[in-house]
Formats: structure tokens, C-alpha cells, sequence
């Protein structure tokens, strides 16, 4: 062959194979980005090389759990009055402010009631009369046995006084209606505790109208057989209406404590659930005292909190195998302090990581975004 005609078919030759190799670079290197995990979501692969920070832990067995939560004794619907007056007055003291324990009858507030003096004097003109027309029929009765005075002026005395009785225990009625004493009731009256306890709040001031059976306050018993529960989601499962559980107080003091309800809805403030026991045995706490209830939870793997991390919205944790680690999504149950139930997706013996992991979401989301793999 032709010297010339050889070395153009060589040219040719090489030049087709620097183009193959071009054509090639790219499905090599999707291949070997794909080999290293950069593909989104559940499944990707992380080099753990050159992070630091991280702590590795092997999930233990599961385990019956229970924690203790903080919940506040109230007063329960027995437990709580409404402060009123029973006439018309004016408020002339005040003599307890809200929040101070009394004992029961002891006075709150007193006022000045014309309607109630009008009352008292209703009663003591009615009485008197009683008491007069009483005497005259006396009077007239010896006078008809002594043949002194006529039948007639007898029976009229008679009937006289029976009105006057009548009108004197309507009188009477009006008072005692109202929880008076018609003896001790006058111009001002005091409105009292109606057990020990505290007021809560008044609805008054000091000079104001009020209207007989108007909502002056409320009032609360010194003693709370309701605690009041709120819990994260998601619910335990086997806390059921009837359950028997423990309370305490941080002084020690323990009750048993029965779970009336369950919540159907979240609380609009804290977006937890809320729950209502009642106290069993005493002596009860006084409203408003702070204490601890204790959850039964069900038996399932525990991690620390640290463990756990929110991938767009999944909770997950981060599994070793080998150097690399992949986000896995978990159900994430209630928390206990630091921990944290974890009621689904690992299992025991598998290696996770429980400090650091938020050094792989990050690095997990740069990747996402387009990052440098291996920016650490």
C-alpha cells in the first residue's frame, strides 16, 4: 500500500477512537456519581469519611416505657361558685382580695342595700302588728268569758290577728328567702365564703350598683380533686377512659389518679393533648399546684433525641453500614427527657447514628440543592 494512502487511514482511525472516548466520559461519570449516592430521597448513600463530630450507637431490645409529665391540680365543677347577692345594693368594701385562702363564712365583700333595709322594716312593722292584734284577741277573749263583750267584737279580733300573723310570716319568708336571718339582717350585708377557699376574681368595684342575683365573682374550693394533662402527639395507645395511674407532688406526696377522658381534639395554644384525671384518696392538693403524672407508654425502641432529624417534614435517623450511612424515616413516638420513642422503622442491632446526625442532614441537603459532595 501506498505510504501516503497508510498513514490517512491511521489518522482516521485515531481520530474516531478520541471521539468514542469523548462520547463515553459522561455516561461514566452519571455512573460513578450514582455509585457515591447523590440520587434524592430515601436510599441515599453518605460517606461518612472525613465527618467528624459523629457518635455511633447499636439499637437496643425494646422496652416497656413510662414517664412522668408535669400536669396542675384544679377544681373541679362542684368545686367552683359564683359569687351574687341575693338584694339590690351599693358595694361598700371589699374586704378579701382574689387569691387569698379563707375559711368558710368568712366575709368577701359588703354592701349597702336600701331594698334589704326595706325588707327588715316590712318584717318588724308586720311582727309588731302580729303582736298587737295577738293581745287584743287575748283581750277580747277574757272579755266574751266574762261575759263582758260580745261575740262578734271576739271573732273580728280573732280574724284580725290571724292576718297579721300571716303577713308577718310572709315577711318573715321574704328575708329568709334571700339566706337572712330576719333577726341579724339590716341596712348592709356582707356576702361570705361559702366553704374554704379563694376567690378567683370579682366582677365589682368599689361604689358600683349590683342587682340581686347578678355574678359579683367566682369563687374556688381549697382543695382541687381534677388534674388537668397535656401530652405530645401522638397518643398512647394503651391509655385507655378507667386507667389507674400515680400521681405526685414535689414534696413526695402521691395519689392514685383515674383517667376520666380522653382528648378528641388538640388544645388551639400548645397543639397538645389534653387530658383529665381525677385525684383518689387525700387530703387534695389546693388548686393551681404543680404536679406529675405518670404515662404509661408502650414498649418500643428508645433513642436519644439527637438521633432523630426532620428531612422535608419526615422524621428519620441516619443507619451505618459499612462507611456510609442512609437516611431511613422512623415513626417518632412521645418523648421521654432526652429520648425519644422511636415506634417503627429500626431495629435492634442496627447501628445509628446518635450524635452528629445533623452534620449528614446538611450534608444531605447540600447534595440536594446541587452542593460539592464532598464540601464536609
Amino acid at each position: 500500500m501506498n505510504p501516503t494512502i497508510r498513514l490517512s487511514v491511521l489518522t482516521l482511525a485515531l481520530g474516531a477512537m478520541v471521539a468514542c472516548e469523548r462520547k463515553a466520559a459522561p455516561t461514566e461519570v452519571r455512573e460513578s456519581h450514582q455509585a457515591e449516592g447523590t440520587h434524592d430521597g430515601e436510599g441515599v448513600h453518605l460517606s461518612l469519611k472525613d465527618i467528624r463530630g459523629l457518635r455511633f450507637l447499636v439499637v437496643s431490645e425494646p422496652r416497656a416505657e413510662g414517664a412522668w409529665y408535669p400536669a396542675e391540680a384544679i377544681g373541679d365543677e362542684s368545686a367552683q361558685a359564683i359569687l351574687s347577692s341575693p338584694v339590690k345594693g351599693i358595694v361598700s368594701a371589699i374586704q378579701v382580695p382574689p387569691g387569698q385562702h379563707v375559711g368558710a363564712g368568712a366575709g368577701l365583700f359588703t354592701l349597702q342595700s336600701p331594698e334589704l333595709a326595706r325588707l327588715k322594716a316590712d318584717w318588724l312593722s308586720a311582727r309588731a302588728k302580729r303582736d298587737r292584734t295577738e293581745g287584743e284577741w287575748a283581750r277580747e277573749q277574757r272579755l266574751y268569758e266574762a261575759q263582758a263583750g260580745s261575740r262578734r267584737e271576739l271573732e273580728a279580733a280573732k280574724s284580725e290577728a290571724a292576718t297579721a300573723r300571716a303577713d308577718e310570716e310572709a315577711a318573715r319568708l321574704a328575708l329568709e328567702a334571700r339566706g337572712l336571718n330576719p333577726e341579724m339582717a339590716g341596712a348592709v350585708m356582707t356576702v361570705k365564703a361559702p366553704r374554704a377557699g379563694s376567690v378567683t376574681a370579682y366582677k365589682i368595684q368599689l361604689g358600683q350598683g349590683v342587682e340581686a342575683g347578678q355574678e359579683l365573682g367566682r369563687f374556688q374550693s381549697a382543695f382541687a380533686a381534677i388534674v388537668q394533662l397535656e401530652l405530645p402527639l401522638p397518643a398512647p395507645e394503651n391509655w385507655q377512659p378507667g386507667t389507674v395511674t400515680e400521681a405526685r407532688k414535689g414534696d413526695g406526696q402521691r395519689w392514685k389518679a383515674r383517667l376520666e377522658g380522653t382528648p378528641m381534639i388538640l388544645t388551639t395554644d400548645t397543639r397538645r393533648l389534653s387530658y383529665r384525671l381525677r385525684l383518689l384518696g387525700g387530703p387534695l392538693p389546693i388548686p393551681g399546684t404543680p404536679l406529675e403524672i405518670h404515662v404509661p407508654l408502650a414498649k418500643t425502641v428508645v433513642l436519644p433525641q439527637s438521633a432523630l432529624q426532620q428531612v422535608e417534614g419526615t422524621w428519620g435517623v441516619f443507619v451505618k453500614e459499612g462507611e456510609e450511612a442512609e437516611f431511613r424515616p422512623v415513626r417518632r413516638g412521645p418523648e421521654l427527657g432526652t429520648d425519644v420513642m422511636v415506634l417503627d422503622g429500626v431495629k435492634p442491632g442496627e447501628t445509628v447514628v446518635g450524635e452528629g446526625a445533623y452534620l449528614l442532614k446538611s450534608l444531605q441537603i447540600k447534595r440536594k440543592s446541587g452542593g460539592d459532595d464532598h464540601d464536609h
